[in-house]
């Protein structure tokens, strides 16, 4: 069985897979070849060691506290996870199903776990979370492929204990002349737990590309590393491969890490995806939208989509490796993060415009400002938290942004003040509710109607129809009257009396008038008050007072204007106004 012919088994799984071809290549021709006394050596050790499938628990931690031990776990893991491999390659060549059968999928599935767990022994605090798994997988390949082009120390050489570098407070143990190196670094119990270095991790390709000219222990002079880079994704179609072997050598070539054919396929696959959802966010974007902007929205989500494809295509079809696939997939999860975000912002906005359809909300009332702006700040915050997921994922230290953001969100807070101070004076009318929209009201030597109330000003229709706006901080602070809550109105007269007037004709005139607004149902009985009183002038006035039933103060003016006259009609009989009909105020 050849290369080609054990990728060939592998192409029917999906991405992942790409991986377990590379090993499985990599123990076909390390088996062919003649072993060295090291490599028989490093496998007994293997086989006995501390890691060995048999003497663990599924339960245990990997075996670190050692370089030794990390070493071993190291070595044996990838064993374990070559033998799995070619078992299931075995399984797969006695049957003829085009896909591959449970059994194999389960040890295909095993054999990822192990090389999952081989990267362990990696150090990747250094690396995105995202890229994470993508990165420790080429690392144990590339780390892989490394040793088996240097000389060895045997595993008893390797030292159970080191004791803390010059100028370190932690220890540190380096494969002789080389620059891989084990940093042990105390976990969440204090244990010392030994790791090929996050630098070392940084510089394996570096590594890589000094050695790969020298030929390997095992015997072999295939690369395959390189042989399965340059190789499409295992989730493309096998006669894919067939057709690989056909192109010109210059489509093969190594161009950055990746074969020419897959830098053009890249760049296709490029334009198509990155090109339609371009095209298709201009498309539902670049005309008015109204109602729940349902266009928009499935278009968001049509680009989320096809930003996954895009990065699956890559990774399983194309096969694009490295650094450029770790780039792809922060920016993919980048580009998904901002659009999901986005989507968010737009749901919730439509959903505050969806207030002004509900029966009974008034579009110009502050309960209506206070529920929309709920809406939008909760989708702010659900779509905060989106790219806070995002920037975890990719590596940034969300502590150094939430410090920036509240040093800007003082200088914000300084800037914006004013409208602070109107939004807070917005809240204050919502829970003080001195006014309603509608209301009648009289402030600051301005009396109208209450237009709209939003969260930075009210406005207010004066009697003359002028408009007055007034900013929330002044109108919480302002006396506020409020025509349209009183439980009535107050009825008031004040006619002039005549000096020579006949004292028992003033007193019958107070008894009728009296008399007629007590038997009006509109009026408070025990209100209603009339007697003459003297003016500071020296003048005489007959004062009528009453309370009215009437709220309404369009019905109480017309009532006040028909007790007005009926009032009069009482009084000419008796002449003792100072001049008929004369209103003094009133």
């Amino acid at each position: 069985m050849d290369v080609l012919t054990a990728a060939n088994r592998l192409s029917r799984s999906f991405a992942p897979w790409r991986i377990l071809a590379l090993a499985l290549a990599m123990t076909f021709w390390s088996s062919a070849g003649p072993a060295t006394a090291q490599t028989a050596d490093t496998t007994v050790a293997a086989e006995a060691g501390p890691v060995a499938a048999s003497d663990r628990s599924p339960l245990a931690p990997l075996p670190l506290s050692s370089p030794r031990a990390t070493f071993e776990s190291f070595q044996t893991l990838s064993q374990e996870a070559v033998d799995t491999i070619l078992e299931a390659i075995d399984v797969a060549s006695n049957n003829t199903a085009f896909f591959d059968t449970a059994e194999v999928r389960a040890l295909k599935a095993e054999g990822v776990e192990e090389l999952m767990k081989a990267a362990q022994t990696l150090d990747l605090s250094a690396v995105a979370p995202e890229s994470r798994e993508t990165v420790g997988v080429d690392s144990v390949l590339l780390l892989k492929e490394i040793l088996e082009r240097i000389d060895l120390p045997e595993i008893s050489e390797v030292p159970l204990s080191v004791d803390a570098a010059p100028g370190s407070d932690r220890p540190i143990w380096t494969i002789p002349e080389t620059e891989i190196r084990m940093v042990g670094t105390p976990d969440a119990n204090g244990t010392l737990r030994y790791k090929f270095s996050p630098e070392t991790v940084r510089r394996l390709p570096e590594f890589y590309a000094r050695v790969r000219h020298l030929p390997q222990q095992t015997g072999s002079d295939v690369d395959f590393y390189r042989t399965f880079t340059l190789g499409p994704g295992l989730s493309a179609p096998i006669e894919l491969y067939s057709t690989l072997t056909r192109l010109p050598p210059s489509l093969l070539r190594d161009y950055a890490g990746q074969a020419a054919w897959q830098w053009l396929a890249f760049g296709a696959v490029t334009l198509v995806i990155i090109g339609g959802c371009v095209i298709l966010l201009v498309r539902a974007f670049g005309r008015p939208a109204t109602g729940w902007h349902a266009r928009r929205a499935v278009s968001l989500l049509v680009v989320v989509a096809l930003l996954g494809v895009y990065r699956w295509l890559n990774d399983d079809i194309i096969n694009m490796t490295g650094r450029v696939q770790t780039l792809i997939e922060e920016i993919v999860l980048l580009l998904q993060g901002l659009t999901l975000a986005a989507f968010v912002v737009l749901v919730f906005n439509s959903l505050a415009r969806r207030i002004w359809t509900v029966p009974g909300v008034k579009r110009e009332g502050l309960d209506a400002s206070l529920v929309r702006l709920a809406i939008r700040l909760t989708g702010i915050i659900l779509a905060g938290f989106v790219l806070a997921t995002v920037a975890t994922r990719l590596g940034m230290p969300l502590y150094g942004v939430v410090a920036s953001l509240g040093v800007g969100g003082l200088a914000l807070a300084l800037a914006v003040r004013p409208t602070l101070e109107n939004f807070i004076g917005g809240i204050i009318l919502y829970a003080d509710r001195p006014v309603s929209v509608g209301d009648m009201c009289k402030f600051g030597g301005v009396q109208g109607t209450v237009e709209a109330i939003g969260l930075r000003s009210t406005k207010i229709r004066a009697v003359d129809r002028t408009l007055v706006t007034v900013q929330n901080s002044d109108f919480a602070e302002m006396s506020i009257t409020n025509f349209s809550r009183r439980d009535g109105n107050l009825l008031q007269f004040d006619f002039g009396v005549r000096p020579d007037a006949d004292g028992s004709e003033v007193m019958k005139a107070i008894a009728e008038v009296a008399a007629q607004l007590r038997d009006d149902p509109r009026i408070q009985k025990d209100s209603v008050r009339v007697q003459v009183r003297e003016t500071p002038e020296a003048d005489l006035q007959l004062e009528v007072r009453a309370h009215s039933l009437l709220a309404d103060w369009s019905s109480f003016l017309e009532m006040r204007h028909k007790i007005l006259v009926s009032v009069l009609d009482t009084l000419k009989p008796h002449g003792i106004l100072r001049h008929d009909g004369e209103l003094a105020n009133g």
